[in-house]
């Protein structure tokens, strides 16, 4: 089987999600929400993090829809109204997001994940240098983004294999 370029993403991305709930689904609330110090996010808040940038980079600013955070009425299950992904949020800011239980978590991120594999279906992967906000954000481009929302990801997916270990809890 030749290897293209959709395939790698699309491999990429679903590694990713799969990592995500394995980080997540086993987890009690109390689990979900500990954070080492201050400092150091929750593996709630990674995965809700990830999920934010994931959506807000797919669906708003590549797509021009509505997040799925707002249309899909996530916000009022989380019980959490932001238009915020966590990017440069402070400790205080931190600390005031809902972490819900993994099943509310995990389903954000699935419905979330559905919508990328819908866009990723329709991407004219012969040119990913289009830069769908260019006028905002001229360095932005689909491969930036898809490249970001990748590498990114799996960072603090990393983070957060790192903090079940620092619970005594089991990875994957």
């Amino acid at each position: 089987m030749a290897v293209t370029l959709q395939y790698f993403v699309e491999d990429a991305l679903e590694l990713l999600w799969s990592g995500m709930h394995n980080s997540a689904k086993d987890l009690t609330l109390e689990q979900l929400r500990w954070r080492a110090t201050p400092k150091v996010n929750s593996i709630g808040f990674l995965i809700w993090h990830i999920t934010r940038i994931e959506d807000n980079f797919v669906q708003r600013f590549i797509g021009g829809h509505d997040e799925v955070w707002e249309g899909g009425g996530w916000q009022e299950k989380f019980g959490y109204k932001t238009r915020g992904v966590g990017t440069g949020f402070s400790d205080e800011e931190t600390d005031q997001v809902v972490i819900p239980p993994a099943d509310v978590l995990l389903g954000y991120l699935d419905e979330v994940n559905q919508q990328t594999r819908e866009y990723l279906k329709v991407v004219d992967w012969s040119d990913l240098a289009i830069k769908p906000r260019g006028d905002r954000f001229p360095q932005w481009s689909v491969h930036t983004i898809l490249r970001q929302l990748i590498t990114h990801s799996n960072r603090h997916l990393g983070e957060a294999e790192y903090i079940r270990g620092l619970q005594g809890i089991m990875g994957h």
